[in-house]
């Protein structure tokens, strides 16, 4: 190819690559687009105000880019929030002509931890106390101070750990009495209760209730009858509901003037016994009725809580995992594979026993959890995590 050829394929080579380089009129649109969207932020910046920082005297800007945690560290006299060791004394009251900037108290800051727990100086009343948890939860009262009412079906308690109990309440000079109760008979319950109230020692003042009362029947849903659903409802439902309506009916009575904002040691705790059985279906055993049953007991708990607890009884709801007891034991018994089955849903690989629940139980009585109601505290070894 002659060079003079080859220079005009060149030249033309090279203007075609420069007006494929030059910017078309919509890209340069869109460029200028963009540098106006980003001189206007800066704009924006410059104008923007500057943000109080609660920690410094001076303003802080929106975006200076410096962690709040800095600016907390110039001056430690200036931190924002609640200061770091309680007070002594009642807690401030806040109301909208009240500002939350007062001086925080907090109440119970000079019991020692251990005094929290405490149950001394009050009386607990239990139903279903006449054996199994009720008993043993009864038993823990005792040791934590308080005196207890006992109230069951049965003609007596389980006199083993009936008698066990009467000789520790003997020798640390408090009571323990049993009273008979069908909590599904409203008129006897509202009898006995109004008993317990008006018998007990002023200085000792009922303070709490702990509902234990409730029964199980396994049986495919599709053979149940209404009258043994209808049973099960009654006693473990409707039953929990009229102790703690006569509880609630007879304390505020006995505490007409109560001060729910500064009389926090005065105020009562209610604890509903639940189930994990409320939360989930129990592989391996049909039992639609109770676990219907304890699903409302933890959702009774919230709905009294959101109505008494401003006026001085917390309401809170115990679900506990599978207890071996005599009744679980029997179920066992009856079927082998229970056990399999029960012991791979639980994350802990056991079943729990009866002295397990009173640590949960004295919590949610004492002042350990004075700022705690309306909740259900699951008790089940993981079984429900999963």
């Amino acid at each position: 190819m002659p060079v003079s050829r080859m220079l005009n394929n060149l030249q033309f080579q090279m203007r075609f690559a420069r007006k494929a380089l030059r910017p078309s009129t919509a890209s340069l649109c869109i460029q200028h687009q963009k540098y106006r969207c980003l001189s206007t932020s800066i704009q924006r910046l410059k104008e923007e105000p500057k943000a109080a920082h609660p920690t410094k005297h001076e303003s802080r800007p929106i975006r200076s880019g410096e962690p709040v945690a800095e600016h907390v560290k110039e001056d430690e006299s200036k931190r924002a929030g609640l200061p770091e060791e309680p007070m002594e004394g009642p807690p401030p009251l806040f109301s909208s002509s009240t500002s939350h900037d007062s001086e925080t108290t907090a109440p119970l800051a000079p019991l020692p931890a251990q005094e929290l727990f405490s149950l001394k100086d009050r009386t607990i009343l239990i139903t279903g106390g006449g054996r199994g948890l009720g008993l043993t939860i009864a038993h823990a009262c005792l040791e934590s101070g308080a005196n207890v009412r006992c109230m069951d079906l049965l003609p007596e308690p389980s006199q083993k750990q009936w008698l066990k109990s009467k000789l520790y309440a003997n020798k640390n000079d408090l009571e323990i009495t049993y009273h008979y109760l069908d909590v599904t008979n409203k008129i006897q319950v509202e009898k006995v209760f109004k008993h317990l109230f008006e018998i007990n020692d002023e200085k000792k003042p009922i303070k709490g209730l702990f509902t234990s009362a409730g029964i199980q029947i396994m049986m495919p849903a599709l053979e149940f009858s209404i009258e043994k659903f209808r049973k099960v409802i009654d006693v473990d439902l409707t039953g929990t509901f009229l102790c703690t309506q006569s509880f609630a009916k007879n304390f505020f009575k006995k505490n007409p003037n109560l001060n729910v904002d500064n009389d926090l040691k005065k105020q009562a705790s209610i604890v509903m016994t639940g189930s994990m059985s409320g939360h989930i279906a129990n592989l391996g055993i049909e039992c639609v009725a109770y676990n219907a049953s304890k699903a409302g007991v933890n959702q009774l708990s919230k709905n009294l809580a959101l109505e008494w607890s401003k006026k001085g009884i917390r309401v809170n709801s115990l679900s506990p995992g599978y207890i071996r007891t005599a009744l679980t034991a029997a179920q066992l018994n009856e079927k082998p594979e229970l056990n399999e089955i029960w012991l791979q849903g639980s994350l802990l690989g056991r079943l729990s026993t009866p002295d397990e629940f009173r640590g949960p139980v004295l919590y949610l009585l004492s002042e350990a959890s004075s700022f705690m109601t309306g909740a259900d505290l699951l008790v089940d070894g993981g079984h429900c995590a999963t």
